[in-house]
Protein backbone atom coordinates (compact mmCIF):
# COMPACT_ATOMS: atom_id res chain seq x y z
CA UNK A 1 0.00 0.00 0.00
CA UNK A 2 1.47 3.33 -0.95
CA UNK A 3 2.55 5.79 1.72
CA UNK A 4 0.28 8.57 0.49
CA UNK A 5 -1.47 9.42 3.72
CA UNK A 6 -1.13 12.46 5.90
CA UNK A 7 -2.98 11.25 9.01
CA UNK A 8 -2.32 7.51 9.12
CA UNK A 9 0.64 5.27 8.45
CA UNK A 10 -0.23 1.69 7.63
CA UNK A 11 3.33 0.41 7.92
CA UNK A 12 2.65 -1.39 11.19
CA UNK A 13 -0.49 -3.06 9.83
CA UNK A 14 1.38 -4.13 6.72
CA UNK A 15 4.17 -5.63 8.80
CA UNK A 16 1.94 -7.66 11.11
CA UNK A 17 -0.24 -8.84 8.22
CA UNK A 18 2.82 -9.95 6.23
CA UNK A 19 1.40 -8.29 3.13
CA UNK A 20 -2.07 -9.82 3.40
CA UNK A 21 -4.30 -6.96 2.27
CA UNK A 22 -7.45 -8.69 3.56
CA UNK A 23 -6.10 -8.66 7.12
CA UNK A 24 -5.15 -4.99 6.76
CA UNK A 25 -8.65 -4.17 5.53
CA UNK A 26 -10.21 -6.10 8.40
CA UNK A 27 -8.10 -4.22 10.96
CA UNK A 28 -8.99 -0.90 9.33
CA UNK A 29 -12.69 -1.78 9.50
CA UNK A 30 -12.36 -2.65 13.19
CA UNK A 31 -10.72 0.71 13.85
CA UNK A 32 -13.37 2.58 11.87
CA UNK A 33 -16.06 0.79 13.89
CA UNK A 34 -14.36 1.88 17.12
CA UNK A 35 -14.20 5.58 16.26
CA UNK A 36 -17.80 6.38 17.29
CA UNK A 37 -17.31 4.55 20.61
CA UNK A 38 -14.20 6.59 21.29
CA UNK A 39 -15.47 9.99 20.17
CA UNK A 40 -18.97 9.75 21.65
CA UNK A 41 -17.63 8.21 24.84
CA UNK A 42 -15.06 10.94 25.29
CA UNK A 43 -17.66 13.64 24.79
CA UNK A 44 -20.09 11.97 27.19
CA UNK A 45 -17.50 11.34 29.91
CA UNK A 46 -16.21 14.90 29.59
CA UNK A 47 -19.68 16.42 29.82
CA UNK A 48 -20.56 14.31 32.88
CA UNK A 49 -17.11 14.82 34.40
CA UNK A 50 -16.63 11.06 34.62
CA UNK A 51 -12.85 11.41 34.72
CA UNK A 52 -12.16 7.79 35.65
CA UNK A 53 -14.05 6.48 32.59
CA UNK A 54 -12.47 9.11 30.36
CA UNK A 55 -8.99 8.05 31.46
CA UNK A 56 -9.83 4.40 30.76
CA UNK A 57 -11.25 5.20 27.32
CA UNK A 58 -8.21 7.31 26.40
CA UNK A 59 -6.02 4.37 27.39
CA UNK A 60 -8.09 1.99 25.26
CA UNK A 61 -8.06 4.33 22.26
CA UNK A 62 -4.30 4.72 22.47
CA UNK A 63 -3.47 1.24 21.20
CA UNK A 64 -6.02 1.52 18.39
CA UNK A 65 -4.67 4.80 17.04
CA UNK A 66 -1.09 3.59 17.38
CA UNK A 67 -1.93 0.59 15.21
CA UNK A 68 -3.07 3.04 12.52
CA UNK A 69 0.26 4.86 12.70
CA UNK A 70 -1.16 7.89 14.49
CA UNK A 71 1.91 8.00 16.70
CA UNK A 72 1.74 11.52 18.10
CA UNK A 73 -1.95 11.14 18.88
CA UNK A 74 -1.35 7.88 20.72
CA UNK A 75 1.93 8.46 22.50
CA UNK A 76 1.45 12.12 23.37
CA UNK A 77 -2.09 13.42 23.12
CA UNK A 78 -4.04 10.39 24.33
CA UNK A 79 -1.47 9.70 27.04
CA UNK A 80 -1.84 13.31 28.18
CA UNK A 81 -5.63 12.96 28.08
CA UNK A 82 -5.41 9.83 30.20
CA UNK A 83 -3.13 11.49 32.74
CA UNK A 84 -5.08 14.75 32.91
CA UNK A 85 -8.28 12.77 33.42
CA UNK A 86 -6.65 10.78 36.20
CA UNK A 87 -5.52 14.04 37.78
CA UNK A 88 -9.07 15.41 37.64
CA UNK A 89 -10.36 12.17 39.15
CA UNK A 90 -7.70 12.43 41.86
CA UNK A 91 -8.83 15.98 42.62
CA UNK A 92 -12.42 14.75 42.99
CA UNK A 93 -11.37 11.90 45.27
CA UNK A 94 -9.37 14.21 47.51
CA UNK A 95 -12.47 16.35 48.10
CA UNK A 96 -14.30 13.26 49.38
CA UNK A 97 -12.86 12.31 52.74
CA UNK A 98 -14.17 8.76 52.82
CA UNK A 99 -11.63 6.04 53.54
CA UNK A 100 -12.38 4.33 50.21
CA UNK A 101 -11.84 7.54 48.24
CA UNK A 102 -8.60 8.26 50.05
CA UNK A 103 -7.29 4.74 49.30
CA UNK A 104 -8.22 5.14 45.63
CA UNK A 105 -6.58 8.59 45.60
CA UNK A 106 -3.38 7.14 46.99
CA UNK A 107 -3.25 4.48 44.25
CA UNK A 108 -3.79 7.06 41.50
CA UNK A 109 -1.28 9.45 43.02
CA UNK A 110 1.32 6.67 43.12
CA UNK A 111 0.58 5.86 39.49
CA UNK A 112 0.90 9.49 38.41
CA UNK A 113 4.17 10.08 40.25
CA UNK A 114 5.83 7.24 38.32
CA UNK A 115 5.98 9.35 35.16
CA UNK A 116 8.94 11.42 33.99
CA UNK A 117 9.31 14.77 35.74
CA UNK A 118 8.75 16.74 32.53
CA UNK A 119 5.43 14.98 31.95
CA UNK A 120 4.40 15.55 35.58
CA UNK A 121 5.23 19.23 35.22
CA UNK A 122 3.14 19.38 32.04
CA UNK A 123 0.20 17.73 33.81
CA UNK A 124 0.36 20.22 36.68
CA UNK A 125 0.56 23.20 34.29
CA UNK A 126 -2.31 21.93 32.11
CA UNK A 127 -4.53 20.46 34.80
CA UNK A 128 -7.88 21.85 33.64
CA UNK A 129 -11.08 20.74 31.95
CA UNK A 130 -10.25 23.15 29.12
CA UNK A 131 -7.01 21.30 28.33
CA UNK A 132 -8.91 18.01 28.38
CA UNK A 133 -11.55 19.38 26.04
CA UNK A 134 -8.87 20.65 23.66
CA UNK A 135 -7.29 17.20 23.42
CA UNK A 136 -10.69 15.58 22.88
CA UNK A 137 -11.49 18.02 20.07
CA UNK A 138 -8.10 17.34 18.48
CA UNK A 139 -8.69 13.60 18.76
CA UNK A 140 -12.11 13.86 17.11
CA UNK A 141 -10.76 15.97 14.25
CA UNK A 142 -7.83 13.62 13.67
CA UNK A 143 -10.16 10.61 13.70
CA UNK A 144 -12.36 12.29 11.10
CA UNK A 145 -9.34 12.90 8.88
CA UNK A 146 -7.99 9.39 9.43
CA UNK A 147 -11.41 7.95 8.68
CA UNK A 148 -11.46 9.65 5.28
CA UNK A 149 -8.05 8.23 4.42
CA UNK A 150 -8.87 4.77 5.70
CA UNK A 151 -12.19 4.64 3.84
CA UNK A 152 -10.27 5.51 0.67
CA UNK A 153 -7.92 2.63 1.43
CA UNK A 154 -10.87 0.25 1.66
CA UNK A 155 -12.16 1.23 -1.80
Amino acid sequence: MPDIYKHVDLTYLESISEGNSEIVKELIEIFLDQIPEFTQGMRQYFETEDWKSLAALAHKAKSSVLSMGMTHMGEVELKNLELLSKQQYLNDLKSDNSAESLREAEKINTNLTNYYPDRLTWIQKNNSPEAIEEIINSFILQCENASLELNNELK
